[in-house]
């Protein structure tokens, strides 16, 4: 038996669990998210895994693989069972340029027990063609109706903001975008020092009245010295639906000087025990920092080093109204 990938997947998924933390985050979540990443193995490298997890209420676990386009080559073909059932996307992506495209997800709804229809995502850096390359993303995922959408949204963003990924779900009948956006260092410095002008640009993209506690929120991650993003649902006519995210960047992949920074003691922690303190998460966010590692692992002669770090954390809005806090764990195989 080799090192393969569903050996990887047993090993990270038990390094990240143990010590109780499997049950308190994300509850008895290995056979769905094993099914899951069985249909997410369009590379033969290792995906890029998040663990989508709430910090308050009880613990769920929703599963996202991501395949770099590093991984993969122009004129390669795919399988359905490989790739959630979008190997024409794939193909598209495998095609793109190394320096435009990033990274190709597949989000499975594993709390739901849904390992049969997930969304697809595009991640891009940001170059002058991202638009281009996402519409042409959009036509090879099977929704050419949310084009439109997406370009009128786009053209709308504030100077300095960047659509960093968009996603559909090509099994649904009714159209649906989601758009993620990374304002530039200079935009956030300023929402942090003006709640007006962040509620300007926020109806800029189609919010009607911006609640006060959504903009309160917003400004108080922006002042946490981390990045922030903002994500969208997205109308047929381009506009902000009535789903809204703000995302705070924990941490930095593994290499860098600070990817261990969620320290409970340290200037995040201040932030996640305010946000404990008023209800919004419950003390499980505590355990966020002991999923950090990189550990190297051995099996049958073969060796690699499996990661894990908390990443994100995200709150969420609909129709005006609070409805959670969710963190985001990124794991996988160090190259």
């Amino acid at each position: 038996m080799a090192l393969d990938n569903e050996l990887l997947y047993y090993l990270l998924y038990a390094l990240v669990a143990r010590g109780g933390r499997g049950d308190a985050l994300f509850g008895d979540a290995l056979p769905l998210t094993r099914g899951a990443l069985v249909r997410s193995l369009a590379a033969d490298a290792f995906p890029e895994l998040w663990f989508e997890i709430p910090l308050l209420g009880e613990p769920w676990l929703d599963f996202h693989a991501l395949t770099s386009r590093s991984d993969l080559k122009a004129g390669m073909t795919f399988s359905p069972e490989q790739t959630g059932g979008c190997p024409r996307a794939f193909e598209w992506f495998a095609a793109q340029p190394e320096k435009g495209v990033r990274q190709l997800a597949l989000s499975w709804d594993t709390s739901r027990g849904d390992i049969e229809h997930p969304a697809i995502q595009l991640l891009v850096y940001d170059t002058p063609s991202y638009p281009a390359l996402t519409c042409g993303f959009l036509e090879a995922a099977g929704r050419p109706d949310a084009t439109a959408a997406y370009r009128s949204f786009v053209d709308r963003m504030p100077k300095g903001w960047f659509a960093c990924y968009t996603g559909v779900f090509p099994g649904r009948t009714t159209p649906f975008l989601r758009v993620e956006c990374i304002p530039s260092s200079e935009q956030q410095t300023a929402y942090a020092n003006s709640q007006d002008l962040l509620r300007e640009h926020l109806c800029q993209m189609g919010m009607t009245e911006p609640p006060e506690d959504l903009l309160s929120r917003c400004q108080a991650l922006a002042k946490a010295a981390r990045k922030i993003e903002f994500q969208f649902d997205v109308t047929p006519e381009g506009y902000a639906g009535d789903t809204f995210s703000v995302s705070l960047r924990f941490a930095c992949p593994p290499g860098t000087d600070d990817w261990l920074c969620l320290a409970t003691d340290g200037p995040v922690g201040e932030l996640m025990g305010g946000l404990q303190a008023d209800g919004i998460v419950d003390d499980r966010w505590r355990l966020l920092e002991q999923t950090s590692f990189a550990n190297r692992v051995g099996f049958a002669g073969e060796s690699t080093t499996l990661f894990c770090y908390p990443a994100f954390l995200k709150l969420r809005w609909r129709a005006g109204k609070f409805v959670d806090a969710k963190a985001y764990l990124v794991a996988g195989v160090m190259k």
